[in-house]
């Protein structure tokens, strides 16, 4: 066999039904990359075989051999004679001449023709080659240089290598005797193509040097241990990572998805049988099967927190959800301003081109704490169940900015005052003028339109709308006449019909009482019918009966019907006239409407008589006279009426609602954008919405101008029960939504929570003061009340997390061991918490955990006290004290973070301090003062754990020991070292004893343990500076004493070296180079 050690693998293995003669292939992989195809021939194996070879370096890459078998003996009935090819460069051969003659077909092909074939075959092999590698991932490599040579080069190369004249009997001979013995080389030769050319000798990692010495095994075994240990750590912190993100980030897939479908109307598909699920309905038939993607493993300690929370099973406590929106927002930067974070408001403004106002504006930032004063002040008088004039107050602080539209505002509330008949004056709840909280929430939430409740909330928004534009009139009127005295000529008495007599006077001097062609009806001196308008118009109805009973003479040939109606309007409470004189006045004013000439009726007559008898309500509006805005709201308030809509007329049904209407009209038409183009200022408009009853839709048109106004306004109405509070886990992003009746409601949680973005930051306590106003929705019925103090709940944690003001926000503690109350405790009764709730403890824990985590030791010490988790703070105690102790000697030693003053005008000076803790930096100190509280009381020693109460005391004493040694103190520094009797310093070579002690190591608790170098180091530098003062001194009392001094710390050394020894690896290299000095010394 000739030709290369692989020649001859790729040609045809003699089958059953003939005998073949394979053309060898020279070259040293002549036959690699070819494949074998194997057809089946007749009955007795007639079929021919060609085998091809190339001759040269790549002569048979790419070529194909084929085997045709017959199903014939053992060795096949037909026989062909082995036929010689021969090749060109890469592969071109011509067709041998058959042999046999009974073979079924005979191809003869010329030379020329054969030859090209052969290029072109060798063309699509080599493509077909390259194919291939790429399949099996086969490339040249880095090792290899890659072949880039042309068809010359190549020839030249081969030329060089000089192959020999193949042996084509050998390589015969080799492929019988290997078909003999069972081998194929047809599968042999598809076996070693599949190994790759570029792939070479693997790189291997060099083989470990060989320890020829002690010192060189030590320390490769040292590196080894050291590099594992590393290795250890990080495996350790990765999954310590995995689990702090699976016990913190937990996603509630499930709960999120319910939640969007619930929004949504979708109904999720159930998972089918079989083990598949379809959509996102969770294939698993129970909890905690299935895929773990988005569930988390709850630890022990925030299951427990969770489930104290709110009692729900795989609920987190921590913000429930990644998904679920922050009940307070983001604290928003300095200088920048508050984003409006409701998807319909930031809409509008953008609509309109609004803005808000800055909050980093000096005036801003004054107006925001006052009205935080009054909130305070406003929970203070809830806690103290006193009366608070909360309208007032608001009232006050608007009037007090001077913006521009804070006059409207002003009036807004004063319609309020109205509605709700607030009085200053009044203190005590048990007044029967009270105010009461949550006074008209029951009245106004009812959503029967035709229900009693109903029907008396709006008749009182209805008449406190109307009194308040009628004390506005008059101090208009009032107002009008003081500027201008000498034309009023006001004398007398000043009462009500003399200021309204003067004011139609100065409106006749200057022409502003009606046209010029228009004739008014004198009596005496007086405009009669204007005089009797603007008396109607200002509320005083008595004064205008007085002043018919007065001239009662004159108006019987005036109007002899009209003191009739007049006085019956005045004695109704609803200002309904009777049947027959409502008759009468709408006959009189349509007789007089439709046949009197033009300009002949006084046009103020005519407005009495649309006011006093509701006439033509079609028309709600007066002819002739000269009106403002605020005078055409005021028409459309006197002309509703709340009535059985069974006994009202059809011609005389005009109410709350169709006067809301009116005005949402008058909105679209005039206030869209603010007002600025009708020449109003958009106050103007929340004021009229105010009087009108359309409270939650005058806060949210009012949030976009002026989000500070609207909240306290918000917080007035809601205060009362006039506002419709939303649902915080159904509204979404919107800030005003309706409900299923079509009735607004306002995101009364998410406003107040946003609002403290502003400051918080500086005023945790306002923000306090703030979310604590949420769960004034806690009476709503059904879940709603409870979602309210869910989210307030919420809010809450989320600004201790956050503020991390624990001693203010969640209690204090005095020197004594006496607790001070933090603001959320005192004001428990306002956010429905008892005093054995759960959820002060479970946020105090949560606050701790987190400061802890953050290394605010102070802080979490605190916490975990006011938990009443002792345990906990002797442990973080322990640990305070094992960095303390871990300080090298020389160093500063480690000072703890102070907390953060109580800044608190309620508390006392006396109680302001948290054991001192805003001067108390030292753990030391820190661990004195608990242990001293702790080991007054038997209730405190039984919650925590005989174990950590043990190594604080070892602590201490490591603590005492290292202030010993700093002020060299030696002998009374070793005496209370062997007191600790964690070192073996009195074992005297005793080997039993040393390992007693070095066994005794891992037993310790891991606070104590981690100080066993620091006490190893110490006794080296005592035993040293000892034993250089004895061996300095050369005149000595006693010289054999001093000798036996020095052999027993030399023994001592050697004691610590063999308890070291014996703990490999467990103290850092230093404590072995300071033993190795010590022993050579």
């Amino acid at each position: 066999m000739s030709g290369g050690l692989f020649a001859g693998l790729n040609n045809p293995t003699p089958g059953s039904g003939q005998t073949s003669q394979p053309a060898p292939s020279g070259g040293l992989f002549g036959g690699l990359g070819t494949s074998t195809s194997q057809t089946s021939g007749g009955l007795f194996g007639t079929s021919t075989t060609q085998a091809t070879g190339g001759s040269s370096l790549f002569g048979g890459l790419g070529t194909n051999t084929q085997t045709s078998n017959t199903g014939g003996g053992l060795f096949g009935a037909a026989t062909s004679q082995p036929q010689q090819t021969t090749s060109s460069l890469f592969g071109a051969t011509t067709q041998p001449q058959q042999q046999n003659p009974a073979a079924a077909s005979t191809t003869q092909t010329p030379l020329q023709q054969s030859q090209q074939n052969g290029q072109n075959q060798a063309y699509f092999d080599t493509i077909l080659e390259k194919s291939r590698k790429r399949m099996y991932g086969e490339s040249a490599g880095e090792d290899l240089p890659q072949l880039q040579l042309g068809l010359g080069d190549l020839r030249q190369r081969i030329k060089r290598l000089g192959t020999g004249t193949p042996d084509r009997n050998v390589d015969g001979k080799a492929h019988y005797l290997l078909a003999a013995s069972g081998v194929d080389p047809g599968a042999a030769v598809r076996d070693l193509n599949l190994f790759s050319a570029a792939t070479g000798l693997g790189d291997r990692a060099p083989a470990p040097a060989a320890d020829l010495d002690v010192e060189g095994y030590i320390a490769n075994l040292q590196t080894q241990t050291t590099l594992s240990m590393i290795s250890d750590g990080l495996a350790r912190s990765v999954r310590d990572f995995d689990t702090f993100l699976e016990d913190n980030v937990t996603m509630e897939w499930d709960a999120q998805r319910k939640r969007i479908y619930q929004h949504f109307g979708i109904k999720p598909r159930e998972a089918v049988s079989g083990g598949r699920s379809s959509g996102f309905a969770p294939a698993a038939s129970s909890a905690g099967e299935g895929g773990g993607f988005g569930r988390s493993r709850r630890s022990k300690a925030a299951s427990i927190a969770g489930s104290r929370a709110n009692g729900a099973a795989g609920a987190s406590s921590f913000g429930r959800s990644n998904f679920h929106r922050s009940a307070i927002g983001a604290a928003s930067s300095a200088g920048k301003t508050s984003q409006q974070a409701f998807a319909d408001v930031e809409k509008k403004m953008e609509t309109n081109g609004a803005s808000a106002a800055v909050p980093t504006d000096r005036f801003q930032r004054d107006k925001q704490g006052r009205f935080a004063e009054k909130v305070q002040n406003l929970n203070l008088a809830r806690l103290q169940k006193r009366c608070y004039p909360v309208c007032h107050e608001f009232a006050t602080v608007v009037g007090q900015t001077g913006e521009q539209h804070g006059p409207e505002v002003v009036k807004a509330y004063k319609a309020l005052i109205e509605i709700v008949s607030e009085d200053p004056e009044v203190q005590l709840l048990s007044d029967p003028l009270a105010a009461q909280e949550r006074q008209f929430a029951k009245q106004y939430l009812d959503e029967t339109p035709a229900s009693p409740s109903s029907t008396a909330i709006k008749k009182r928004i209805l008449k406190g709308g109307t009194r308040c534009l009628e004390k506005l009139a008059f101090e208009n009127i009032e107002s009008f006449i003081n500027k201008n005295p000498r034309e009023a000529n006001l004398g007398g008495i000043p009462n009500v019909l003399s200021k309204v007599k003067a004011y139609v006077r100065l409106l006749a001097s200057k022409r502003s009482l009606a046209g010029d062609n228009i004739d008014l009806q004198m009596l005496g001196d007086d405009y009669v019918w204007a005089l009797i308008y603007y008396l109607l118009r200002t509320g005083h109805t008595q004064e205008i009966v007085d002043y018919v009973d007065a001239n009662q003479a004159a108006f019987r040939a005036i109007d002899n019907r009209f003191s009739a109606y007049i006085k019956s309007y005045n004695s109704s409470p609803d200002r309904r006239l009777e049947s027959g004189l409502q008759n009468n006045i709408n006959g009189e004013y349509t007789q007089r409407l439709l046949i009197a000439p033009e300009n002949s009726i006084d046009p103020y007559r005519m407005a009495c008589y649309k006011v006093i008898g509701r006439c033509d309500l079609k028309s709600r509006q007066l002819e002739g006279i000269s009106y403002d805005v605020e005078d055409f709201v005021w028409l459309q308030l006197v002309l509703a009426r709340e009535l059985n809509r069974v006994d009202e007329i059809a011609s005389e049904s005009y109410g709350l609602a169709d006067l809301q209407k009116t005005m949402r009209e008058i909105g679209t038409r005039f206030f869209v954008k603010g007002g600025g183009d009708a020449g109003f200022s958009f106050g103007t408009f929340v004021f009229f919405q105010v009087a009108c009853g359309m409270f939650e839709e005058a806060v949210a048109y009012l949030y976009p101008y002026s989000y500070t106004d609207a909240v306290h306004l918000a917080t007035s109405l809601e205060f009362y029960g006039l506002l419709r509070a939303s649902d915080p886990n159904v509204t979404g992003e919107d800030l005003l939504s309706w409900t299923t009746r079509e009735n607004p409601q306002i995101n009364f949680s998410r406003m107040v929570g946003y609002y403290t973005r502003d400051f918080r930051a500086a005023n945790v306590s306002a923000a306090v003061d703030y979310l604590v106003l949420i769960c004034l929705n806690q009476d709503l019925p059904g879940q709603a009340g409870i979602n309210q103090v869910t989210v307030c709940h919420d809010a809450l944690r989320e600004l201790v997390l956050e503020s991390r003001e624990f001693a203010l926000l969640l209690g204090d503690v005095q020197d004594n061991g006496q607790r001070i109350k933090g603001l959320i405790e005192e004001r428990m009764k306002l956010i429905a918490l008892s005093e054995t709730d759960d959820f002060m403890r479970t946020i105090t824990i949560q606050a701790a955990s987190a400061a802890d985590d953050n290394s605010r030791m102070t802080d979490a010490v605190l916490l975990y006290h006011l938990a009443g988790e002792y345990d906990n703070v002797m442990v973080i105690i322990n640990r305070a004290l094992s960095e303390y102790v871990a300080v090298p000697i020389g160093q500063d030693s480690l000072q703890l973070q102070p907390l953060k003053p109580r800044e608190d005008p309620n508390v006392p000076q006396t109680h302001a301090g948290s054991f001192s803790l805003m001067s108390l930096d030292d753990p030391v100190s820190l661990t004195a003062a608990f242990t001293a509280i702790y080991g007054q009381s038997r209730m405190y020693m039984d919650k925590i754990k005989n174990v950590n109460m043990l190594a604080c005391r070892a602590l201490m004493s490591i603590a005492q020991l290292k202030r010993l040694v700093e002020e060299g103190d030696y002998p009374k520094a070793l005496d209370m070292m062997r007191d600790l009797d964690i070192l073996p310093l009195e074992c005297h070579g005793n080997a039993s004893d040393i390992r007693r002690y070095a066994t005794k190591f891992s037993s310790l608790p891991q606070a104590v343990a981690s100080t066993v170098p620091n006490l190893l180091m110490w006794a080296i530098f005592m035993f040293n500076h000892m034993r250089g003062g004895l061996t300095a001194g050369k005149f000595s009392a006693n010289p054999v004493a001093n000798r036996v001094l020095l052999d027993d710390m030399r023994q001592k050394n050697m004691d610590l070296t063999t308890y070291t020894s014996q703990l490999r690896y467990r103290f850092p290299s230093q404590v072995h180079e300071a033993l190795a000095r010590a022993q050579s010394e």
